[in-house]
């Protein structure tokens, strides 16, 4: 009987401990959202963008010219109030005047409901001059694809509904203004100024090559440039805790990759030590956790639970207690 209840004492906690994973999971969510935005929140780095992909590398926005937008909006739904969030917005001024409202928003895949998305965006800018009598302007949005495949379709409204032919001269056919990253001509990532000029540039050699030769300009923004690579490409070798702690100044690619390099051959000399210490303590485990499951005529998942093994170590034991190990 007791040990039924300090199985189900155990269990229990197992089941608090994976809300509070779920809990930790979406904190994490949020954290790569906001580093997601963080690089292209800079006015040096936003106005660099629209020059080259909106102007054709015209300087024609200062870095001076532009103003954050609250990127949070929100609506009634159901009853409720909910909101929603652009990835970067500011506004365009000249001589206190808004010339526009520029958007950016980040997508790593193809989005159907984009156009959709891309709607309630402007229009809520719309509203929001019209609210604080704000002299109209125009509202843009830039869609920037970071897949390695062209955005061919989901770019339009008609695309995504079905609308009898009688219809169609009736409904407006919001098209969206997408930017596919990778497919960028060698000539228009050699326009960019700032540190996007990296990642475009990381984009269209990892599409035409599969392999990435870094770049020799240095780095201004380091860290969240290195965070953001780090969240579009999930590519280790921009891992930023080396520059969390080191703030290095002044850095390139070049460095940030031979830094890699090196403390991935000093980490692979101290992984090889532990090694046969974490393989040996894996096999006691499992030696332990079938001899229990046997004398208590329980299953192999019951006796993980009772010895409280950590789900790292069961999920390192379970194919080999599979294997007849």
């Amino acid at each position: 009987m007791k040990v039924r209840k300090l199985a189900i004492r155990k269990i229990e906690s197992r089941n608090f401990s994976a809300k509070n994973k779920i809990t930790k999971k979406r904190k994490s969510k949020n954290a790569k959202d906001i580093m997601e935005k963080h690089l292209e929140s800079f006015n040096d780095v936003f106005a660099d963008m629209i020059n080259v992909l909106v102007f054709g590398g015209k300087e024609v926005i200062g870095e001076n010219d532009l103003e954050d937008i609250d990127p949070i909006s929100y609506f009634i739904e159901d009853k409720q109030i909910r909101k929603q969030e652009r990835d970067v917005s500011k506004k365009w001024i000249n001589n206190d005047i808004i010339l526009s409202f520029i958007g950016i928003e980040n997508q790593t895949k193809i989005d159907p409901q984009m156009p959709f998305r891309v709607i309630g965006y402007d229009g809520v800018s719309y509203k929001y001059m019209l609210a604080n009598k704000i002299p109209m302007c125009p509202v843009i949005t830039i869609v920037l694809n970071f897949s390695m495949t062209r955005w061919t379709k989901h770019r339009n409204i008609i695309e995504e509904v079905n609308v009898c032919d009688e219809l169609k001269p009736f409904v407006k056919n919001y098209e969206i203004n997408v930017i596919d990253i990778a497919y960028l001509p060698r000539e228009t990532v050699n326009k960019f100024k700032s540190d996007f000029k990296i990642i475009a540039d990381y984009f269209v050699q990892m599409r035409e090559t599969g392999k990435y030769e870094p770049m020799t300009d240095n780095i201004k923004h380091i860290w969240e440039l290195l965070n953001l690579m780090s969240i579009l490409t999930d590519d280790d070798r921009f891992k930023v805790k080396y520059y969390e702690e080191n703030r290095k100044e002044r850095a390139n690619m070049c460095t940030v990759i031979d830094d890699f390099i090196a403390k991935g051959e000093e980490k692979g000399k101290i992984e090889g030590k532990i090694e046969g210490k974490i393989e040996g303590e894996m096999y006691t485990t499992i030696r332990h956790i079938k001899n229990l499951a046997e004398k208590m005529h329980i299953s192999i998942e019951d006796a993980f639970v009772m010895l409280g093994v950590s789900d790292d170590m069961q999920a390192k034991c379970r194919p080999l207690i599979h294997d007849g190990v």
